[in-house]
C-alpha cells in the first residue's frame, strides 16, 4: 500500500463570521501592513477587542477568510448612525481590510469586500462608508467597483492630517475623568456640530460612553470659561516602528463656543494629558467641521498621509455626493 502520510493536504478555506481570535488577527494585520508604503499603526489584540466592544458591533459584520484555523483575510464592519441631508441612516463603516501576503494578488480582498456589502444590505443597513489610504491598491479600484455594481457612490472627502511630535520634556498632566456631566456635555456639543455639516454622526448615550470612557486608552480634555465650553476626545495607540511609539489620535473636536485662545489652551491640555501616558506623537484628521487653526498654532504640521472616504447608499436615500466637511470618526 502506498505511503500517504507525507502527501501535503490541501488547505481548507472558508469565509465565516470573525471568530474573535484577536491575537491571530493582530499578527495578520501587523505582517501584511508592514509592506505598505506608509508607516502603519500597530493594531494590537487589545485595541481590536475594544473596537468590537462598540455598542451594536457584531462579528457577523466582519467577514473573514479562514485557512484551516487561522485568518488569512479580514475586513471590519462597524455600525454607525448618521444624518445625511436631513435623513437618519444606519450605515456600516468598513475598514481594516487585510490580506495575508501570499494572497494579495488573488482577489481575496474584493471577495471579502463584496461579502461585507452583501451582509450589510441583508442586515438592513442603508449603506456603507469605506476608508482607504490614498495610493494603496484598493483605493485605486474603489469607484470602479461601485460603478460595476451599479451602486450610488462617491468619494466623499479626501482627508488630510496634521501631526505633531511631543518632546520628552513636555509638561505632563493626569487624565481628565469622565463622569455623567461630561457625557451629557459631549452629547450636546456633538448635536451642535452636526447642525453645520451635510453628513454627521448621531450618538446614543451608550455610544458616547464608549467613545469617551470605555474604549481602550480613551483620553479626553475639556475647557470651561463662564458659559463657554469645549471638548476634545481621542485615544492612544502605538505605531508599528521599532520603538512602538505611542501616538495620540484626536477624534471629536467640539469647541464651537470657545474663543481662539481658549481652543489653543484646550489643545495644549489634551497634548499634556497624552504626554503623561507616554505619547510622543499627535495626529488629527482635517474633516472641515471644526476650526483647525488652533492645532496649527500648537505646532501641528501637515502630514503626507491622505485617507479617502467613499460613501455608498442603496435604500433610496439622497444620492451621495462629495462634501467639503463631515463629522464622523475615521479609522
Amino acid at each position: 500500500m502506498p505511503e500517504t502520510s507525507n502527501i501535503p493536504q490541501p488547505h481548507r478555506r472558508s469565509i465565516e463570521d470573525f471568530r474573535g481570535d484577536f491575537e491571530e488577527l493582530a499578527v495578520l494585520m501587523r505582517d501584511s501592513w508592514a509592506e505598505n508604503k506608509s508607516q502603519p499603526l500597530l493594531y494590537t489584540a487589545e485595541f481590536l477587542s475594544s473596537f468590537f466592544s462598540y455598542p451594536g458591533a457584531s462579528f457577523h459584520n466582519s467577514p473573514t477568510l479562514y485557512e484551516d484555523s487561522k485568518p488569512a483575510a479580514f475586513i471590519g464592519g462597524f455600525p454607525r448612525r448618521l444624518k445625511w441631508k436631513g435623513r437618519d441612516l444606519r450605515i456600516l463603516a468598513l475598514s481594516f481590510l487585510t490580506v495575508i501576503t501570499e494572497y494579495k494578488n488573488g482577489g481575496y480582498g474584493i471577495v471579502l469586500w463584496n461579502e461585507a456589502l452583501k451582509r450589510a444590505r441583508a442586515a438592513g443597513f442603508d449603506g456603507v462608508i469605506n476608508y482607504c489610504v490614498q495610493g494603496e491598491p484598493m483605493d485605486n479600484m474603489m469607484l470602479a467597483y461601485f460603478q460595476r455594481m451599479k451602486l450610488p457612490s462617491t468619494r466623499l472627502l479626501s482627508i488630510r492630517h496634521l501631526t505633531r511630535v511631543i518632546p520628552p520634556k513636555q509638561t505632563k498632566t493626569g487624565r481628565e475623568k469622565v463622569d455623567s456631566e461630561f457625557i451629557e456635555n459631549f452629547l450636546i456639543k456633538a448635536r451642535s456640530a452636526a447642525e453645520s455639516v451635510p453628513l454627521a454622526r448621531i450618538w446614543s448615550r451608550e455610544e458616547a460612553e464608549w467613545q469617551c470612557q470605555n474604549r481602550t486608552n480613551a483620553i479626553v480634555a475639556s475647557y470651561t470659561s463662564g458659559e463657554r465650553q469645549g471638548l476634545l476626545t481621542g485615544y492612544i495607540m502605538q505605531i508599528a516602528d521599532r520603538a512602538n511609539t505611542k501616538c495620540l489620535l484626536i477624534e471629536d473636536v467640539l469647541w464651537q463656543d470657545l474663543l481662539a485662545e481658549e481652543r489653543r489652551a484646550l489643545v495644549q491640555k489634551l497634548v499634556d494629558s497624552a504626554a503623561s501616558e507616554g505619547a510622543r506623537l499627535c495626529v488629527v484628521p482635517l474633516l472641515g467641521y471644526a476650526d483647525s487653526e488652533p492645532f496649527i498654532k500648537a505646532r501641528f504640521l501637515q502630514s503626507a498621509r491622505v485617507l479617502n472616504a467613499y460613501f455608498t447608499l442603496w435604500n433610496g436615500a439622497p444620492t451621495p455626493e462629495p462634501v467639503t466637511s463631515f463629522y464622523l470618526d475615521v479609522f
